[in-house]
């Protein structure tokens, strides 16, 4: 009767099980996040959720978008599971997009939430959403066989490996908003009535945007910072236009320390004549090669000093300075004084292995 009674104490302290079934979660696929500029509730807090269906195909993707506008974002969460009759489960959320007026105004917020919570994959995919997180994540794209499959292929290059898409991962971003000498960056994503675009690129400094580039210098900045290949260039050469696919890129860049730092990034891109209606026998290759490197090369210069004369530094030639030379609190700061003067030397080689197949 002891040992009965004793087993019987023991069970009372015995917790059960809080694992919910999967038909009792709701898993979502993408959260956003936007600014509304209220002063009791300045988050308005989108989660898009995956809806279970029997029949996979285009179109076919069946999703739940639900809203609230909070004081803050965990406070949403919360006052939005009274909206559904299920748990949250953000084991598969791997996109994060950030409204246009929310990136404006502070991301500080929305990253100590991320940081926070213990169920945010580090390998999410981050956004900026033209014109807000809303409306993107409330479209429904034609192509779209699984709810929030059309984000991964976009930035996970599972589908479309374009060269005009940056990809940026949330435990990178931690980095870059504490790193010293390097500063984050955002891909936008909008969307044009069928799918997502994502052609353009928002530089930020430790706390909000900075720069908007356009299509062409995300390109650029994709080819000589992520090393990007499958990428392309082209120039005017005789009096036509010369496109070169690039297949294999390698960058290198190192600084001068002086009065006024000189960066020296050289860059080597190799690939194939994609399209040219100029012959190019023997003698010609290596003056479409010299057109091809004086056109990146001033492509290439004048994004650096745009970025530079932005205050902001997703390259790290910061970080690479203080590396270099082993640099202390006193260098860093005497680099950041000295960034809006840094000078740049950007010597671009073109290899063009092959002039294409001509029928």
């Amino acid at each position: 009767m002891r040992k009965a009674l004793l087993c019987f104490i023991l069970l009372v302290w015995i917790s059960g099980c809080e694992f919910k079934d999967i038909d009792k979660r709701f898993f979502v696929v993408a959260m956003g996040v936007d600014w509304t500029g209220k002063k009791d509730k300045p988050y308005l807090i989108t989660l898009r959720l995956a809806i279970p269906a029997s029949k996979v195909g285009e179109g076919l993707a069946e999703s739940q978008v639900e809203k609230v506008e909070s004081p803050s974002i965990a406070e949403g969460i919360r006052n939005l599971k009274a909206h559904v009759d299920k748990e949250f489960d953000f084991g598969h959320c791997r996109v994060f997009l950030f409204g246009d007026k929310l990136v404006k105004e502070s991301m500080a917020e929305p990253l100590n939430w991320l940081s926070r919570r213990r169920d945010v994959q580090l390998i999410s995919f981050l956004a900026v959403a033209s014109p807000n997180a809303f409306d993107v994540l409330s479209a429904n794209p034609t192509t779209e066989r699984l709810t929030g499959n059309a984000f991964f292929l976009t930035f996970g290059r599972e589908g479309t490996e374009s060269p005009y898409t940056v990809t940026e991962y949330l435990f990178d971003s931690f980095r870059r908003f504490k790193e010293k000498g390097l500063d984050p960056f955002l891909p936008v994503v909008s969307f044009d009535g069928d799918s997502y675009v994502a052609e353009r690129l928002v530089l930020l400094n430790k706390k909000k945007e900075t720069l908007t580039l356009d299509p062409e210098e995300t390109k650029i900045f994709n080819l000589s910072a992520n090393k990007f290949n499958r990428s392309g260039i082209a120039a005017d050469y005789k009096g036509k236009r010369l496109a070169l696919f690039i297949s294999r890129v390698s960058r290198d860049v190192s600084i001068d320390k002086g009065d006024v730092p000189v960066v020296h990034l050289r860059l080597k891109v190799t690939g194939m004549v994609e399209e040219s209606t100029v012959s190019l026998m023997d003698s010609n290759v290596a003056k479409a090669q010299s057109v091809l490197e004086q056109s990146l090369n001033k492509s290439l210069e004048d994004l650096l000093v745009k970025i530079r004369d932005a205050g902001v530094d997703p390259y790290g030639f910061g970080l690479r300075y203080l590396a270099q030379y082993f640099g202390s609190e006193q260098d860093y700061e005497y680099w950041r004084n000295v960034y809006p003067n840094v000078q740049f030397q950007v010597d671009t080689r073109v290899v063009i292995e092959s002039t294409g197949l001509v029928r």
